[in-house]
């Protein structure tokens, strides 16, 4: 049961991963690599990918995988990073996850008071209490490891997951995210 659950929450970030505007980014690199030399890529193969990998994610959800894949391979030509078969200088996988969190707002008391006129009738209300919300946070990481095989950069993304979003929508926040991931690549401050 504890498997169909977790499918599920990774099905409804297929169908719909967040609005543009809660998407956030952040990176980490292995200071010592020299990102210039890192021209050509390709995927990492799939005996070298690590739980969650891209393959079994494609597997359960192609259509979200081939957009996923079609936005980095956009955004790497557009860098001018060259994907190639044979020998490359780095490889890139993904990883993809929903998590459940929950978000509250501050406790408020409000006091209201009212009177009638045709009878004298009043009345007096008061509110206290906070909204407690449950929703799914998605997740996209961006590995890119070195010739070797070695972790070199990793990019994460988070956001929250619109479980009603149509093919167009979905397409559009994929590309959004993958994009502001990969602007952080290569890392400003590196070599």
């Amino acid at each position: 049961m504890h498997l169909m659950k977790k499918t599920l929450w990774t099905l409804l970030l297929v169908f719909g991963l967040s609005g543009c505007s809660t998407v956030q980014v952040s990176d980490d690199y292995d200071t010592g690599t020299d990102f210039s030399q890192l021209k050509t890529y390709d995927w990492l193969p799939a005996g070298d990918q690590v739980k969650p990998t891209a393959e079994e994610f494609e597997k359960k959800n192609p259509l979200i995988a081939e957009r996923i894949q079609k936005a980095v391979l956009a955004n790497m030509n557009a860098k001018g990073y060259q994907f190639v078969s044979e020998k490359p200088n780095a490889y890139i996988t993904y990883h993809v996850g929903v998590s459940s969190k929950i978000r509250s707002t501050p406790v408020t008391t409000s006091i209201g008071f009212g009177t009638g006129f045709y009878g004298g009738y009043g009345g007096l209300g008061v509110q206290t209490g906070s909204d407690i919300e449950e929703y799914q946070q998605g997740k996209v990481v961006l590995d890119i490891l070195d010739s070797n095989k070695k972790l070199v950069w990793r990019g994460i993304s988070t956001s929250d997951v619109d479980q009603h979003a149509d093919p167009k929508e979905i397409t559009e926040q994929v590309n959004e995210i993958v994009q502001k991931l990969l602007a952080q690549y290569p890392p400003k401050k590196a070599k």
